[in-house]
């Protein structure tokens, strides 16, 4: 956990294909309708959203932010904002994160789940990450494809659910002056 609170996003991050934005209310029908996706809880451990995680959800969201824990997105359509996916930066340290991500089956296979982690590890370097993590189940090679189109490094490190670990070291943002 970061020893302050994040500050969400000051306008969405984009690509022009996506934009990451933080969650609003009409976001959460399909956050929700997504979360029963078979292949979403398997990814992510997650049963489905009840009523009470529904009404729950923005608070939760915004404790996440307050509390220095984690800051969970929405991945939407560049252009029409229509919700295609979830990307949460989970913080271990102040210099430490790990990101977990969820595109919704109507939007799978377009490459969206790496736009989407590119998008939040430059967010991350700007909030003084060094390092952000992938956390993958070995036999889930759409999120191996993401860890290598996104330069995330293999490391010799196994998770407690026996998740293999990958990470991206963040290149400090450096102060640009002019020459004398």
């Amino acid at each position: 956990m970061r020893s302050t609170a994040i500050p969400p996003p000051t306008a969405p991050l984009t690509d022009g294909v996506i934009r990451v934005r933080t969650r609003r209310a009409d976001d959460i029908a399909a956050v929700a309708e997504a979360s029963a996706d078979p292949m979403t809880q398997r990814w992510l451990g997650d049963g489905p959203m009840d009523v009470i995680e529904r009404r729950t959800s923005l608070a939760r969201a915004e404790e996440a932010l307050r509390s220095g824990r984690s800051a969970p997105l929405l991945i939407a359509d560049a252009v029409t904002d229509a919700p295609l996916g979830v990307v949460n930066l989970q913080f271990r340290s102040d210099e430490l994160a790990t990101i977990a991500y969820s595109v919704f089956p109507v939007a799978r296979g377009r490459g969206l789940a790496a736009r989407a982690v590119a998008l939040v590890c430059e967010w991350a370097r700007g909030l003084d990450v060094h390092e952000v993590r992938l956390e993958i189940d070995p036999t889930n090679t759409a999120s191996l494809r993401v860890a290598g189109k996104c330069a995330f490094d293999p490391l010799d490190e196994i998770t407690d659910d026996g998740k293999a670990v990958f990470a991206r070291r963040l290149a400090r943002a450096v102060s640009r002056r002019s020459a004398p």
